[in-house]
C-alpha cells in the first residue's frame, strides 16, 4: 500500500528509469506507477445514473431553498434530454450553455450530455464579444439559454429557451433515453485565455472525467453522505469536481449563487450553518473566508487548486478544517493531475498524480529530471485533452508526442517543477508568461494583444506582480506614441478599461497602468520582464496632488493602506477603490484598525469613507461627535445635473455604488440614507418629516438645481413627497424616478367594510396569481413564498411571546428601529396627485402580485403622465450585475433628455 496516494500501484515496464542518481533515489518508475483498470466505455453521465440506483432517495442538489433527490433529478434530466433530442441535439452536436447559477443549470449540463451533445460552458457574465467567439468557434448549433438572456448573444445557433424547453417536457417519459455516446466521444469543449488573443477550446472525453472522478473519490475521497459546496463558475473547469465528483458518489451538492461564490463571509456562512463537508475553493477565496472571523475548527476537507498554495495560507488552514488538499492540473489535462494531502504547512507540494496519468519533469532535451532538477511538467495518461479545437500549430506546439511511450501524446504545461527525494513534486511556477492571479489562469498575451489594439499605443507588456505577499495585480506597461511617461490620466485609464471589458472578462483587465519610454530587453533581443519597474502605486489613480497625513488618526490609516495594500505613499484624498482596493484587503484593512483602536467598523464603511481623511475622520474617539449626515456622495463629481436617490426598506445606499460607477463619467450621484443611523439621531416616522429633511439636505448642498430626485422601493413614496416638497417651494424638479416602487396608498382613511373587501379581494388574486409566477420561475417562487412565510411568523411571534424573541444590540437594533420607523411613515401617508411625470424603471421579471403591472400604480397620481422604463432583473436584483450596466444605460439616457428638458418617453 503506497501511504501517499493510497492506492497499491504494480509496477510496470517503466522500471527502468529507476536508478540511483548523485545520491538521489530517481523516483521515475515510482512516481508513474499509477496504472489501474477503470470503465473506459462509460459515460461521465453513467457515474450518476449508477448513484441514481443506489441512492434514488438521497438529496442529490440543493440550490437556495429548493432540493431534488437523486431520482427526482435524474427524472427532470431524462426529461429535459428527451426535448432536447427533439430539438436537434445528439451524438456530436456542439451546445453552448449559457445559464445563471442554478439548479437548471446542472439539470441542464447533464441533459446535454444524456442526449450524446458536447456542451461550452458560457458563463452569461463574460464579455457579449467573448460568448459570441465561442459559439462561433465551436460551430455551436444550439444556444440553451433563459429568457432573462433572449436574443443577447448574435450567433448562427438555434436559441433554446430553458424556461421553455422544461415546460415542454414535461409529459415526457422518465426512462433513461437511448445511450449514443462511449467512453471515446467529447463530453465539453472548454475555453481558456488564448496567447495570440483568443480564447482556445479544449476538448475533454468522458472518460477522462470518468477517470479523474473514480480516483479522486478513492482520494482525497468522498461518500454518499458527504454535503460539497459548489462555487466555481462553469467557465472553470474546476467546477466539474463540484459537480460531478458528488453526482458520481451519492453526495450532495450544495449550489451557491454567483453572488454568494464571491463572498467570504456568506461561504463561511453556509459551511457553517449547512453541514458542508467539502469545499473546492482557490486560495484567494479561503483567504477571504479567514479573513471574515474564521477561526474555529470545521470538520470541512479543504480542496485548494487553480494556482500555488503559499506556507502562510496552509498554516491558517490545517488547524482549522479536517483536512487540506493541494490539487494542481491544468484543463487541457482534465481538471486535477496531482494532488496532495498537506499535514506541513513546511512541506507544500503538489503531491502525486492521480490514477492512469503519468508526470514527467524534463529538460529542454528531453530529458527526464529525476535527481532534483528543475524542468518542466509533462502530463501523460488518460486525462490529455483531444487537443484544442481548429488550432493544429497549437497542438502539434503543446501535445507532443510521448518520448517515453510510443503511439501516447504528452502535454507540456509550461510549469516549472522539480522532484523531492522522497518522489513528491514541488511547483515552482511559469516558464512562460501564463500565470495566475486570484484563482483565473491567464495568457498575458491576450491582454496585451487586445491593449496594443488602442489608439496611441505602440506596445503593451503586461505581468503579474505580488509587491504585497497574497495579493498579486496585473500591472500593464505601455509604450505610447506620444512618448507621455508616468501614469495616464483618468479619462485614458477609463477609456482602455472599457474597451478592454467589451472583450475579456473582468478579472483579465490590469489593475495598474505605466507610461514608460523604452521597454526593457535582454541581449539577445527579448523583453526583460524581469526589469520592468515597480509601479509607483502612490501616484496610481489619485485626485490631485499628494498631502501627508495632519492627524494622528490620518497617520494611522495611511500607514496600514500603506502597509497592507503594498503602496509607498498615500495621500489623505487617495480614494481606496482608486487605489486597487479590492474585498480582502478591505477585510484585512478594518481588522487591523479594530486591533489598534478597538473600535469596530462595518465594512461597507468603506464605500463612504473611501478616503484616509474620511476613514480616519470616523476614527475619532468621541463617537457622539460624529455627524451622520442623510445626504451620501456615492458619485460626487460631474458637470451634469445631479441625481439623489433615496434608500428602500433596507435603509442601504450602497446599492447604488455599482449603478453609479456604470454611469457617465460627468454624472454625479449622491445617495439619501436614513437619520439615525449612527445609533444617536432620533429617527422619524411620518414621511413628510422624512422628505423634508432629505429636501433640506440636498436644498443646503445644491440652492439652485435642476434636480433629478429617485428613490428604490420603500424610497419611492419619499421621494414623490420629496418632488412635491422641492415643486411647493418652487425649485426645478426635472426629473422624478421610481425605481420599481408601488404606489401603495394608505388605508388609513378607509372604512373598516372597504378595507376588509379590498384586502381579501387582493388575498384571492395573490393565491390565483401563484400558479402563473410558479410556471415561470418555481424556484423564485418557492423562495420568494417561503420567505414572505416565514416574515409573517416571525412578526407574529414578536406579537405573541415577545419576551422570547432574542433583543437586537448595536447596529442591527437601530437599523431595526429606523425600518418599524419608515414602515410607520409609508401605512400613514396619504398618496395625492401631482402635476409633474413620473419615470417608471420596471423590473421585467416578476416575483409577487402587483393589482397594476403596468404602471405600478402611479397612474393616479403623476398628472403629467408615468413614462415607463423595463429594466433587467426581479425588485432585489436591479442593481446586481449583470443587470447593473443596462440600468445604467436607460437611466443616464432619461437624465440626459429631462436635463435638456426633452421628451423620455420615447426611451
Amino acid at each position: 500500500m503506497d501511504q501517499k496516494r493510497g492506492n497499491y500501484y504494480p509496477f510496470t515496464s517503466s522500471n527502468f528509469y529507476c536508478t540511483v542518481v548523485q545520491g538521489h533515489l530517481n523516483m521515475g518508475a515510482e512516481l508513474n506507477n499509477t496504472s489501474i483498470a477503470y470503465p473506459k466505455e462509460k459515460a461521465l453521465f453513467d457515474l450518476f445514473t449508477e448513484s441514481v440506483s443506489r441512492y434514488p432517495n438521497h438529496t442529490a442538489l440543493t440550490f437556495h431553498q429548493v432540493s431534488y433527490t437523486y431520482l427526482e433529478l435524474n427524472e427532470t434530466v431524462n426529461r429535459l434530454t428527451r426535448e432536447l433530442l427533439s430539438q436537434g441535439a445528439g451524438k456530436g452536436i456542439v451546445i453552448g450553455l449559457a445559464l445563471d447559477r442554478s439548479a437548471e443549470m446542472v439539470i441542464s449540463l447533464l441533459a446535454i450530455l444524456k442526449s450524446g451533445s458536447i456542451y461550452v460552458p458560457l458563463d452569461p457574465e463574460y464579455p457579449k464579444d467573448r460568448i459570441e467567439f465561442m459559439l462561433d468557434d465551436s460551430s455551436a448549433s444550439i444556444l440553451l439559454t433563459s429568457k432573462k438572456y433572449h436574443g443577447h448573444f448574435a450567433s448562427n445557433t438555434k436559441e433554446v429557451l430553458i424556461e421553455d424547453a422544461l415546460d415542454a417536457s414535461k409529459n415526457y417519459a422518465t426512462d433513461e433515453p437511448e445511450k449514443t455516446v462511449t467512453g471515446d466521444d467529447l463530453a465539453y469543449i472548454l475555453y481558456t485565455s488564448g496567447s495570440t488573443g483568443k480564447p482556445k477550446g479544449v476538448q475533454i472525453a468522458h472518460h477522462s472525467l470518468v477517470n479523474v472522478m473514480l480516483s479522486l473519490q478513492k482520494t482525497p475521497g468522498i461518500t454518499p453522505a458527504d454535503k460539497m459546496l459548489a462555487v466555481a463558475t462553469i467557465s472553470f473547469d474546476i467546477a466539474g469536481v463540484d459537480l460531478y465528483l458528488p453526482l458520481s458518489s451519492g453526495a450532495e451538492i450544495v449550489l451557491a449563487d454567483s453572488i454568494t461564490a464571491k463572498d467570504g463571509r456568506a461561504l463561511l456562512d453556509i459551511v457553517r450553518t449547512q453541514g458542508i463537508s467539502i469545499l473546492q475553493a482557490t486560495p484567494y477565496t479561503w483567504r477571504m473566508m479567514l479573513e471574515v472571523g474564521w477561526e474555529e475548527y470545521l470538520p470541512l476537507k479543504v480542496f485548494t487548486g487553480g494556482e500555488a498554495l503559499a506556507k502562510d495560507l496552509a498554516e491558517r488552514l490545517i488547524p482549522r478544517s479536517k483536512e487540506v488538499w493541494n490539487m494542481y492540473g491544468p484543463t487541457e489535462t482534465t481538471i486535477y493531475s496531482i494532488i496532495k494531502h498537506i499535514t506541513d504547512a513546511n512541506d507544500v507540494t503538489i503531491g502525486w498524480p492521480v490514477d492512469n496519468t503519468q508526470i514527467y519533469i524534463l529538460d529542454e532535451n528531453k530529458n527526464n529530471l529525476t535527481d532534483g532538477e528543475i524542468g518542466e511538467i509533462f502530463i501523460g495518461g488518460v486525462g490529455v485533452a483531444q487537443g484544442y479545437l481548429n488550432r493544429p500549430e497549437l497542438n502539434a506546439e503543446r501535445f507532443i508526442d510521448n518520448p517515453f511511450t510510443e503511439g501516447e501524446k504528452i502535454y507540456r504545461t509550461g510549469d516549472l517543477a522539480k522532484l523531492k527525494p522522497d518522489g513528491d513534486i514541488v511547483y515552482l511556477g511559469r516558464i512562460d508568461h501564463q500565470v495566475k492571479v486570484r484563482g483565473y489562469r491567464i495568457e498575458l498575451g491576450e491582454i496585451e494583444h487586445n491593449l496594443g489594439k488602442q489608439e496611441g499605443i505602440k506596445q503593451a507588456v503586461v505581468i503579474a506582480r505580488e509587491d504585497t505577499p497574497g495579493m498579486p495585480r496585473l500591472v500593464a506597461y505601455v509604450l505610447l506614441e506620444s512618448g507621455e511617461t508616468g501614469a495616464p490620466d483618468k479619462a485614458t485609464l477609463n477609456q482602455w478599461d472599457k474597451a478592454l471589458l467589451d472583450v475579456l472578462p473582468e478579472y483579465m483587465v490590469p489593475d495598474d497602468y505605466m507610461l514608460l519610454d523604452v521597454i526593457p530587453s535582454t541581449p539577445n533581443g527579448k523583453i526583460d520582464r524581469k526589469a520592468l519597474p515597480k509601479p509607483d502605486y502612490s501616484q496610481i489613480s489619485r485626485e490631485g496632488d499628494y498631502v501627508a497625513p495632519r492627524t494622528s488618526n490620518e497617520k494611522l490609516v495611511a500607514g496600514i493602506w500603506e502597509e497592507l495594500m503594498g503602496l509607498e505613499q498615500v495621500s489623505i484624498f487617495d480614494n481606496f477603490f482608486q487605489l486597487g482596493g479590492r474585498s480582502l484587503v478591505a477585510v484585512k484593512i478594518m481588522a487591523r484598525l479594530e486591533k489598534e483602536t478597538g473600535k469596530r467598523l462595518p465594512l461597507a464603511t468603506l464605500f463612504e469613507y473611501s478616503t484616509v481623511e474620511k476613514l480616519a475622520s470616523r476614527l475619532e474617539i468621541d463617537a457622539e461627535a460624529i455627524t451622520w449626515e442623510s445626504l451620501v456622495p456615492i458619485k460626487p463629481k460631474g458637470s451634469k445635473m445631479p441625481l439623489y436617490i433615496v434608500h428602500g426598506a433596507g435603509l442601504n445606499v450602497l446599492l447604488f455604488n455599482a449603478l453609479a460607477m456604470h454611469m457617465d463619467d460627468e454624472q454625479p450621484v449622491y445617495g439619501l440614507q436614513a437619520k439615525g443611523l449612527n445609533g444617536i439621531d432620533e429617527p422619524l416616522d411620518v414621511m413628510e418629516e422624512i422628505a423634508a429633511n432629505y429636501v433640506d439636505e440636498i436644498i443646503n448642498h445644491d440652492p439652485v438645481g435642476p434636480y433629478a430626485v429617485a428613490g428604490y422601493s420603500l424610497g419611492g413614496l419619499i421621494a414623490y413627497e420629496m418632488a412635491k416638497q422641492m415643486q411647493a417651494m418652487g425649485k426645478d424638479v426635472r426629473m422624478l424616478a421610481m425605481f420599481d416602487t408601488y404606489a401603495d396608498q394608505t388605508q388609513k382613511y378607509d372604512s373598516k367594510l372597504k378595507i376588509a373587501v379590498d384586502n381579501t379581494w387582493t388575498l384571492i388574486k395573490q393565491i390565483a396569481y401563484t400558479p402563473v409566477l410558479f410556471v415561470k420561475d418555481p424556484k423564485r417562487t418557492v423562495e420568494y413564498k417561503s420567505r414572505e412565510i416565514g416574515r409573517r411568523i416571525q412578526k407574529a411571534a414578536k406579537k405573541l411571546f415577545p419576551d422570547k424573541v432574542e433583543k437586537k444590540e448595536g447596529f442591527a437594533a437601530y437599523t431595526d428601529d429606523i425600518h418599524e420607523r419608515s414602515l410607520t411613515a409609508q401605512k400613514n401617508y396619504h398618496l395625492t396627485p401631482a402635476d409633474i411625470a413620473v419615470e417608471l424603471f420596471r423590473a421585467t421579471k416578476k416575483t409577487f402580485y402587483m393589482p397594476d403591472f403596468e404602471y405600478l400604480g402611479w397612474k393616479p397620481y403623476a398628472l403629467k403622465g408615468v413614462h415607463v422604463h423595463d429594466i433587467p432583473g426581479e425588485h432585489n436584483t436591479i442593481f446586481a450585475p449583470p443587470h447593473d450596466k443596462l440600468f445604467a444605460e436607460i437611466l443616464q439616457k432619461c437624465l440626459d433628455k429631462a436635463a435638456a428638458g426633452e421628451s423620455t418617453e420615447s426611451i
